[in-house]
């Protein structure tokens, strides 16, 4: 059977529609975790005056290549100095230079998580050091088994919330792992990408305790909040030298102008607070809705992440999640495998909160699907 995940990951719309026949604009895409609704308003103001200037120089003229303006906006909006921010083209690129950067004889993660951290060391032939949690630790490691990791590797990454369980692992015990990462000099990359959807955003992210910790590299990305994928645009925060290390390493003009100028107006206060009250209200509602109402049918699991996507598990006739997957697709619903994340089998799918009304008709798809196929409850199996 073909892959939707043909490169790996969610929101391919032009494979699905090259295997099903079907105009990308007629997708539901639950395989992508982007705020639904589309980006900001001010961001089509930005292109619109841009476009309107005469010779458009956003598009005739080079952008600039260290980033200034945007570096400024970043560190107003996180209180912090200018020289602990690199801009970068995604979040994904900037994973890619850390590895560079720092040539790490061994890396390791905690899984399941994104799989383009085990993907970047390994394509620089460096092994990969996998602790593996599950559903019945609630996907959180213990300290000994985070103290031995941290103890064997040179560079660990973690998702913070995690990506695809959703689950946020408490400050206190984020601050021990940094604590233990400084005493064993290991570099310890928390991937901050869905942040902004964690209420309060300010007070959960690591980013204010880089300073005191040099060890310590946050990874933001400004896509999914903002709804701009397609844009590219993403930062690390960290120490002073390891900026200085790494930016060396970048490609010149790595950010384009247009993403520049965008980056810069979606972080201004009277643009970011209303956006983050309307994100709120819709993804608290939607997101409580969706976990109560997948539990109640027959053969789904869901876990309780505090992010805008849900991790799905599925015990059904002994069908795979490629069997339900591309039923979905063939009623233009599309869902996350997550077969190919470590310690993830085929029963496991990730799925984005959308609007109120494709998060009915899924769940009304799933419930079919589940019925036509006999589902077997959690609670009698």
């Amino acid at each position: 059977m073909a892959s939707l995940e043909r490169f790996g990951h969610g929101g391919d719309l032009l494979t699905a529609s090259e295997l099903f026949s079907r105009e990308q604009e007629e997708w539901i895409d639950f395989s992508s975790n982007i705020y639904p609704y589309g980006p900001p308003e001010i961001v089509k103001e930005v292109i619109r005056e841009l476009v309107e200037e005469r010779e458009m120089p956003v598009l005739s003229r080079y952008p600039d290549p260290a980033c200034r303006g945007l570096k400024q906006a970043i560190a107003r909006f996180h209180r912090i100095s200018a020289d602990m921010v690199l801009p970068g083209n995604g979040a994904a690129e900037l994973i890619d230079l850390l590895i560079q950067a720092f040539r790490p004889s061994r890396v390791g993660v905690v899984d399941p998580s994104f799989v383009e951290y085990r993907q970047c060391a390994r394509k620089r032939n460096i092994p990969v050091d996998h602790l593996v949690t599950g559903w019945e630790q609630q996907f959180l490691p213990s300290l000994e088994e985070m103290d031995r990791l941290l103890r064997r590797v040179d560079l660990v990454f973690i998702g913070y919330p995690n990506n695809p369980t959703g689950h946020l692992i408490d400050a206190g015990r984020m601050l021990e792992w940094i604590r233990r990462a400084g005493r064993y000099q290991t570099i310890l990359v928390v991937d901050e990408a869905f942040m902004d959807f964690v209420e309060p955003e300010e007070d959960r992210s690591l980013i204010s305790w880089v300073k005191a910790h040099p060890q310590l590299i946050v990874v933001r990305s400004m896509t999914k909040f903002f709804s701009l994928p397609g844009l590219r645009l993403g930062y690390l925060v960290a120490d002073e030298a390891v900026i200085s290390r790494i930016q060396a390493l970048q490609v010149p003009w790595s950010v384009n102008g247009l993403a520049q100028a965008i980056g810069c107006a979606v972080l201004r206060d009277e643009v970011y607070r209303p956006h983050a009250r309307k994100v709120s209200e819709w993804l608290e509602t939607e997101r409580e809705t969706m976990i109560r109402e997948l539990n109640r049918l027959d053969g789904f699991q869901v876990f309780p992440g505090v992010a805008n996507y849900l991790l799905v598990r599925m015990s059904v006739n002994g069908k795979a999640v490629s069997d339900l997957q591309f039923d979905l697709a063939r009623k233009g619903l599309l869902i996350r495998s997550c077969s190919n994340y470590e310690g993830l089998e085929d029963d496991c799918f990730r799925i984005a909160v959308r609007k109120p009304e494709q998060n009915l008709l899924f769940r009304q798809a799933l419930e079919e699907w589940s019925r036509k196929e006999g589902g077997i409850s959690w609670a009698s199996s």
